[in-house]
């Protein structure tokens, strides 16, 4: 999937940090999410060895698959765990078909790393002194891979049985506040903002809005219809460990639920149903494959009905992968029949006006997005350096310094670059201004 998609996987955030990446011939880490040197390494390298764009791309887009195959490595050859290195896949294959088109959001690799983590702690196949230094690593990763993950950190805990919480939660405690210490002198304007949702708490009336009987049907509708798998799993969760009397996890399960649906409702009111909203919806899938981690999973005469319904619902997500994927198709189809116009025109720079252009559904919603400019220069280098083409759209031209400066390269609408600064190894953009492209 990630080699035939590898051009559609470009979409928005995916796309802007390849760009910065191979254009800077460095990491690229923005807001302390330093997972994201994980996710560009490979198409770093790709990029400074001087290989294709064509290459670069299919490389940067199989990279969290060359991650989650070395987590399944490290959990059968070092570990010696292969529960573990059966839910990586499962998170993996499961969790990331909510997000196939996004092969860098950081909170895949937070979740991934912290399952690791959770299985290296008390590891006997490592020896302690290298388990301690494995499970610190493991945990920083975490940590600074996205802040919804420090929500399943505390979940995590609360699961655990009062000894393994006693031997871990006051060293956890420690890393978490000095960290949170670290990144609250550090935290830039954006994540500030981001986090800022969490105000909404303070409001009752916002709060309570999300448990109104219109809004739950809407959201049980949007469950029901994207994630039938999670669905069936979490309440095979609840059911397992209701019936074998452990309660207390059963509650915590489903506490954790409603608390992740009361953050997201907060953080996204509008039930749009896009790839951003796909990748928040990440948490809930990630909190129930922790619960079968550690909680579901020891239960075995459980077992094999948790394996046949693994099996159910990676059938559900292959049926569902080949049905949203024409969609990206189509919109990867018209940037490029967008790209032909300007060549055609003569012209390295263009504006389009994307006049409510949209693909798929109102419930898989594909938008052309801000990151148009990024992709159609991606796309167009992958002909050479000389064939580059950036185009932009009329919404670009409302951002702040964008109109003044048509003779330089629109990035996104707050990234205006001199031409001289893109790489001249993948992107010849030549002089000249943006200009309107003639509609066919």
């Amino acid at each position: 999937f990630a080699v035939r998609f590898a051009v559609e996987r470009l979409y928005a955030d995916s796309g802007y940090y390849l760009l910065r990446t191979i254009n800077e011939g460095s990491f690229h880490i923005e807001h302390g999410r330093w997972v994201l040197a994980i996710a560009e390494a490979p198409a770093l390298v790709a990029s400074l060895l001087g290989t294709s764009m064509d290459a670069v791309i299919v490389v940067y887009s199989i990279t969290n698959i060359l991650f989650l195959a070395l987590g399944i490595a490290y959990a059968l050859f070092v570990l010696e765990d292969r529960r573990t290195a059966l839910l990586l896949a499962m998170i993996h294959v499961i969790g990331l078909a909510h997000g196939l088109f996004c092969p860098v959001f950081e909170l895949y690799y937070g979740v991934a790393l912290l399952v690791l983590c959770i299985a290296t702690v008390w590891n006997t196949h490592v020896r302690s002194k290298y388990r301690a230094v494995l499970s610190f690593l493991l945990f920083i990763g975490a940590l600074s891979s996205h802040p919804m993950v420090w929500a399943l950190i505390l979940g995590s805990l609360l699961l655990l049985n009062p000894s393994q919480r006693r031997s871990i939660l006051r060293p956890a405690l420690v890393i978490m506040i000095a960290f949170a210490v670290f990144r609250g002198f550090t935290m830039s304007a954006y994540e500030a903002g981001q986090l800022a949702f969490l105000q909404r708490f303070a409001f009752p009336a916002l709060v309570v809005g999300l448990l109104a009987p219109d809004v739950l049907m809407e959201q049980a509708r949007r469950i029901i219809l994207h994630y039938p798998d999670v669905l069936v799993l979490s309440t095979f969760c609840v059911v397992v460990l209701w019936w074998n009397r452990q309660r207390r996890a059963a509650i915590i399960h489903l506490l954790g639920l409603f608390a992740l649906y009361l953050a997201v409702g907060l953080y996204l009111p509008e039930p749009t149903h896009d790839r951003y909203r796909e990748q928040v919806d990440f948490a809930f899938t990630a909190w129930t494959f922790i619960v079968i981690l550690l909680s579901v999973w020891e239960i075995t005469v459980w077992r094999p009905a948790l394996l046949t319904v693994f099996v159910a619902c990676l059938g559900f997500r292959l049926a569902y992968i080949g049905s949203i994927a024409p969609s990206y198709s189509a919109r990867t189809t018209w940037e490029k029949e967008l790209i032909a116009d300007a060549r055609h025109q003569g012209m390295h720079k263009a504006i389009i006006d994307p006049m409510n252009t949209a693909f798929g559904t109102l419930d898989d919603r594909v938008a052309p997005y801000w990151s148009l400019g990024v992709e159609s220069l991606l796309l167009s280098a992958k002909d050479g350096p000389e064939r580059a083409v950036s185009i932009i759209t009329t919404d670009d031209l409302q951002c702040p310094g964008v109109p003044e400066n048509l003779d330089k390269v629109v990035m996104r609408c707050w990234d205006v670059l001199d031409p001289e600064a893109l790489s001249a190894r993948y992107f010849q953009l030549g002089s000249g201004s943006y200009f309107r492209l003639p509609e066919r």
